[in-house]
């Protein structure tokens, strides 16, 4: 369960010690720092995951890395709740779906309610991949915070989970229809 504005205030201030600052003004929050960081972190976490693979890993993109992260967290889907999750173009997530199957990560099955429909899901081979790749995330990520203050990385989730928890309160949170 999430917890309110109040809750997460007193749980940084649990963490760090220290009471939060009042809201942020709008000046600084609109500032393109923050942008520019957030931009900084995909391109690191991109950088990570893709040059380091095997040969089985390096058959997928960035895209098909959500792909089939998703089908991992939500089971079987549609190409159009994938798409919709996603926020992409149909055509454009059918187009890496197929990539995903020709290289043995993705299978279809005929969807059981209607028989004109299919769902995708992820392969063993996909799995071993989504693994191989989250754990290089894990390692990379977790020998960058190694030196840092056990309270500083515990701060760093729980600001990261607000943020996205702030991102999909404001945009609605995508979801299988």
């Amino acid at each position: 369960m999430l917890a309110g504005a109040h809750e997460t205030d007193l749980m940084i201030e649990h963490l760090t010690g220290k009471a939060r600052p009042a809201k942020t003004s709008g000046s600084v929050a609109n500032s393109p720092e923050l942008e520019q960081q957030l931009l900084r972190l995909g391109r690191a976490l991109r950088r990570i995951t893709y040059p380091h693979y095997t040969n089985e890993a390096a058959a997928i993109d960035g895209a098909g890395f959500w792909e089939l992260a998703l089908l991992q967290e939500h089971g079987p889907l549609r190409p159009s709740d994938l798409a919709n999750i996603l926020s992409l173009d149909i055509s454009t997530v059918s187009r890496q779906l197929k990539q995903l199957e020709i290289n043995g990560l993705v299978t279809r099955k005929v969807h059981e309610q209607d028989a004109r429909a299919y769902l995708i899901m992820i392969s063993e081979a996909g799995e071993q991949v989504l693994d191989e790749i989250i754990k290089l995330r894990q390692r990379t990520i977790s020998e960058v915070v190694s030196e840092w203050p056990k309270s500083d990385v515990k701060t760093l989730v729980e600001l990261i989970k607000r943020l996205t928890c702030g991102i999909e309160k404001e945009m609605g949170p995508k979801s299988p229809s």
